[in-house]
């Protein structure tokens, strides 16, 4: 969770918007690679290579297979008077917004597009990767429509452009190999490549070194460790990392918690409710059905039909005598819009008779954990307070996480649902009372307890956690910027050294509109009015409403 606050220096505002096996355990957790298995596996590789979950993560290059339509008419967000089409230029794709003013282009900005996220079966996003920094474009290929539209959860008033981060919990589920830089949100060393065979079969060192072992071999492990697999990406809700280090085998609700929303519907299912949904089915409750008794992952050979695999059990048949023996999938798991992805109909995997499946509408729906069946109090405040900040912000949802954390949530999950709430000094005094260490505190909870201590009057304190912070996170840009402002603001810095480490910052993320801003608003005490021009211009070419910037824009002498 991410905070921002204004301050003000003399003139303008400086402006922020927010046995054996015992001994070889760093053998058996060591990843291994594609490579390594495939040599020892050549037929499971290349099987795999053909599947969807291949194809989960792909670098943008000519030789990407095209499933798009690159002539299908612009996308246009009313809300945000944004128009957005995609297309090639020479070798790299590109992603153009741009403002019309009665046929004229009022504002133009293009981001070439580094990755491919999804498989190209439902759909096709897009990743930036500027300078080691991750962030998703806001434009989707639908395959079943053949149309582009905003990508998930930018519609409606809520479209982030190009500053939505893709952090490790997102990635994770798309990607592997992937190497993030330590104390930063979304910077990686490198993105990685798709989901490989380590992301089911755990990692493969110890197998490597004692090929005999199957210590990772899924027919070793319980239907429940198997369904653990599938569940940690196909099991939508709000997930919240109890402790980290899960790999496939080990037990999901060890590591995870996870949330659903109740739904008035039964028939209502998001993109990623496969396990949900199966799990909840008498063909897994009582006949041990997982995800892979339909689904092989990487078949050599002709798979039977998902209605021959119903007649191996049902043999049968249905047992009305009149209902035929076909059809089975079409009846027990109909397809239907997801809840929370346009354009898109998935398979529901709740096998069942299907009948009248609606439900009274709760006037305030509970958030149902799906990984335990008593949660902690803790874990069920927060993500209550997940729910709020991400989704339904609606007043009561705020109200009752409050209420949980405050008798059973932890420090940070407290403190930062009293800042929602607008209680920056209450947040501020529970992290206090119940102590927080700058040595074992994660970058998440000192910043947010620095900005606690910028807003309730304390720029000296909040001037050391920045400090700190520039040394524990050197690679992120926020606890840099933070810490210069307040220098420059207490005297301990001159306006030369203040503008010269903001003019670093605007080099490492250019696109950012703050950094220039407030790099305008130093070269001009300097009167070096040029370089504040370029500055406000360059926010503006990124952030056309950003309205500091073109406030003192509209100030800067002609």
């Amino acid at each position: 969770m991410r905070w921002s606050l204004a301050l003000f220096s003399l003139g303008l505002a400086l402006y922020v918007s927010c046995q054996e096996r015992g001994e070889s355990l760093l053998v058996e957790a060591t990843y291994v690679g594609d490579s390594a298995c495939s040599r020892c596996h050549p037929d499971v590789a290349t099987a795999y290579a053909r599947s969807w979950k291949a194809r989960s993560l792909l670098p943008v290059s000519p030789t990407l297979p095209q499933i798009e339509n690159f002539s299908q008419p612009p996308i246009y967000d009313s809300h945000a008077d944004f128009y957005y089409r995609v297309g090639w230029e020479r070798d790299s794709l590109y992603v153009y917004e741009y403002r019309l003013r009665g046929g004229d282009t009022v504002y133009f900005r293009k981001e070439r597009l580094d990755f491919v996220i999804g498989s190209g079966h439902q759909t096709r996003s897009y990743l930036l990767w500027r300078n080691g920094f991750l962030y998703e474009a806001p434009v989707t290929w639908y395959v079943r429509l053949g149309k582009w539209d905003l990508s998930p959860g930018y519609a409606g008033g809520r479209n982030s452009r190009f500053s939505r981060e893709i952090q490790p919990p997102c990635l994770a589920c798309h990607a592997s190999g992937w190497e993030v830089v330590p104390w930063t949100y979304n910077r990686y060393h490198r993105v990685g490549e798709p989901l490989g065979c380590e992301s089911c079969h755990g990692p493969g060192g110890y197998h490597v070194r004692n090929p005999a072992d199957t210590l990772y071999h899924w027919s070793r492990w319980t239907p429940s460790q198997q369904m653990d697999v599938c569940s940690r990406c196909h099991l939508e809700g709000i997930a919240i990392e109890k402790r980290p280090g899960w790999k496939p085998g080990d037990s999901l609700s060890a590591h995870w918690v996870i949330f659903l929303p109740q739904r008035p519907e039964l028939g209502s299912f998001g993109i990623a409710s496969h396990a949900e949904r199966l799990m909840r089915s008498a063909c897994y409750q009582k006949g041990g059905l997982t995800c892979t008794g339909c689904h092989h992952p990487h078949p050599s050979t002709v798979q039977l039909s998902y209605e021959k695999r119903c007649l191996s059990c049902h043999r049968q048949g249905c047992t009305d005598p009149t209902h035929p023996s076909t059809g089975c999938i079409g009846c027990h798991m109909p397809k239907g819009p997801t809840s929370d992805i346009p354009h898109t109909q998935f398979t529901d995997h709740y096998i069942r008779v299907v009948r009248e499946e609606s439900q009274p509408t709760p006037q305030r729906p509970l958030l149902l954990c799906a990984t335990e069946p008593t949660p902690d109090s803790a874990w069920v405040g927060e993500a209550y307070l997940r729910w709020y900040s991400e989704g339904l912000r609606e007043p009561w949802v705020l109200e009752k996480a409050l209420s949980i954390l405050g008798r059973n949530g932890s420090s940070a999950a407290f403190a930062q649902a009293l800042l929602l709430s607008g209680q920056p000094a209450a947040a501020r005094s529970h992290l206090e009372r119940v102590g927080i260490s700058s040595k074992d505190s994660s970058l998440a909870l000192l910043e947010l307890y620095g900005f606690l201590l910028e807003m309730t009057g304390s720029p000296v304190k909040a001037l050391r956690i920045w400090e700190t912070l520039m040394r524990k996170a050197p690679f992120y840009p926020e606890a840099r910027f933070r810490y210069t402002l307040l220098a420059y603001q207490l005297g301990q810095v001159t306006v030369e050294k203040a503008y010269v480490s903001l003019l670093k910052l605007t080099q490492e993320q250019p696109w950012n509109a703050q950094f220039h801003y407030n790099a305008a608003v130093l070269a001009g005490q300097m009167g070096r009015w040029k370089e504040a021009k370029n500055h406000l211009r360059a926010a503006l070419a990124h952030e056309p409403d950003y309205e500091p910037a073109r406030q003192a824009w509209n100030r800067l002498p002609q």
